[in-house]
């Protein structure tokens, strides 16, 4: 627990950090990391690793994409997306003897999915000047504050299992708890935004897309922990002592950043 806890913190300054110098080449380049461990650890968990080609192509999408997105390069972000696309169908087909199209299918949904999802907080921190950082810290916030929420009221009114078979600690009562928390946490921290930047705030909206985020976030939970039990794994990696890897703290983020970008693109959250 000790080790989870300094390990944590650890992560938590890095975060703060990253966001303090979100104006900089940081945030692309910390984003474009974050996706490329996570493709590294799901090829790994498949056994997909093997495949270097469509692993360097997929891990170098995902680098390099935040950058050209950041920078205001849009469309070429498109064209190495779609370049890794057809390296990874290259690469089937140079391998087709050994390698499966069921593995093939994996590769191509792990590249585009982790590397369009976590992209999206580059787009969320450009959207607009005043706010965009804000909903940064909201759609990471989505996924993180739902978890924690449904911990603690699980852990403390937890009764009635909610998928025993993938994931036995979960519960009923800690995924209500944990949708609970997400409006509550995202309500106050907008309140004081609206009131402190004199910005209007969509509250009706703003309680329906912390919702809907969090039964994401749990979505994204679930899916990461069902692949870890059919590949008979404990943690997608070690990078975090305590934690796992990369997947281990973020399989719910893949999920809620873009349900909330889905949301205030419908609807803006924040209006000046």
């Amino acid at each position: 627990m000790k080790i989870r806890i300094i390990s944590g913190a650890a992560a938590a300054v890095l975060l703060i950090i990253v966001l303090i110098l979100n104006k900089t080449f940081v945030f692309p380049l910390c984003i474009g990391l974050i996706s490329a461990m996570a493709i590294l650890e799901l090829f790994r968990a498949d056994k997909c690793i093997k495949y270097i080609f469509s692993l360097v192509a997929a891990c170098g999408s995902a680098i390099f994409t935040p950058f050209l997105r950041f920078f205001g390069a849009y469309g070429w972000d498109t064209f190495i997306t779609v370049l890794a696309v057809m390296i990874i169908f290259l690469d089937f087909v140079m391998n087709h003897k050994e390698r499966t199209f069921h593995q093939t299918a994996y590769m191509l949904a792990v590249t585009v999915f982790i590397t369009y999802s976590m992209n999206l907080l580059v787009t969320l921190l450009l959207i607009n000047d005043k706010f965009g950082l804000v909903y940064v810290i909201l759609a990471l916030c989505a996924a993180w504050i739902s978890d924690t929420g449904a911990y603690f009221t699980g852990t403390f009114l937890g009764k009635h299992k909610l998928c025993p078979e993938i994931s036995p600690k979960k519960t009923v009562e800690g995924f209500l708890g944990g949708i609970a928390a997400d409006i509550v946490i995202m309500v106050i921290v907008s309140l004081i935004y609206g009131l402190i930047a004199g910005i209007h705030v969509q509250f009706l909206w703003l309680i329906f897309t912390a919702a809907v985020c969090s039964v994401a976030g749990v979505l994204g939970d679930l899916s990461a922990s069902l692949i870890k039990r059919q590949r008979n794994i404990k943690d997608f990696g070690k990078i975090m002592p305590g934690h796992g890897g990369v997947m281990d703290r973020f399989d719910s983020v893949m999920f809620t950043v873009p349900v909330f970008f889905a949301c205030v693109s419908a609807i803006p959250i924040y209006s000046l």
